[in-house]
């Protein structure tokens, strides 16, 4: 169950209804995404503005931008928006095997030099707070400064998404199910936090290394 309501247009007072009417203007409706997030009007419309861009209006490639949606929500453990986001990624030309390896934790070995530069750049962001001259350089030849800020951007943007409306427990659209492999690793990334105990088929050794990399 979602903690807050699923706002509709006309829950909303008069003077807000138009952040409604923008995000399905530009979406094409308003999901429970959006619609948990409306309880705060103003701060939704503000937080749509900075997803339009970085979903419509960066110049970043589409490829660019799937990989690092995919790999911000698989860190956050964000199963929302990895679950709207997957077909757009093969859309984009990102192939199967490539977001398995996403979702299974496996990448960025196993993938070519310029997806796995992403992938890594995204990954360290997220674990470390901050991304090493290795890692960044790469990127920042390849997109150019504006490039590496866009790709910053949007990291954060789809980081705070996920948080967000897993804290709040926003549901799927009915009828789609998570399409985010809930499997050891993501136990093992939250356990250390939770509890000494290991989670089911997890060994001691991957636990102990994914609490110092977190």
């Amino acid at each position: 169950m979602p903690r807050v309501r699923y706002i509709e247009k006309s829950d909303m007072e008069p003077e807000h209804q138009h952040v409604y009417e923008e995000i399905a203007g530009s979406r094409g409706g308003v999901n429970r995404n959006f619609q948990a997030l409306l309880n705060s009007p103003l701060a939704t419309s503000n937080m749509a503005a900075m997803g339009a861009y970085v979903r419509f209006e960066t110049p970043l490639p589409p490829r660019v931008k799937a990989l690092a949606v995919l790999t911000t929500a698989r860190e956050a453990d964000g199963d929302y928006v990895w679950t709207v986001n997957v077909s757009q990624a093969a859309s984009a030309g990102v192939e199967e095997e490539v977001i398995k390896a996403i979702n299974e934790r496996r990448a960025p070995q196993g993938l070519d030099a310029e997806d796995a530069a992403i992938v890594k750049f995204t990954q360290e962001l997220l674990r470390q707070h901050r991304v090493s001259d290795a890692t960044f350089q790469p990127v920042q030849r390849r997109l150019g400064d504006s490039g590496v800020v866009d790709l910053l951007v949007l990291i954060g943007y789809y980081n705070s998404l996920s948080h967000a409306l897993s804290a709040l427990e926003v549901e799927l659209q009915p009828g789609v199910t998570s399409a985010l492999n809930q499997w050891c690793m993501t136990s093992c990334w939250w356990k250390p936090y939770q509890s000494p105990l290991l989670a089911p088929g997890c060994e001691s050794e991957t636990l102990l290394k994914v609490h110092a990399e977190g």
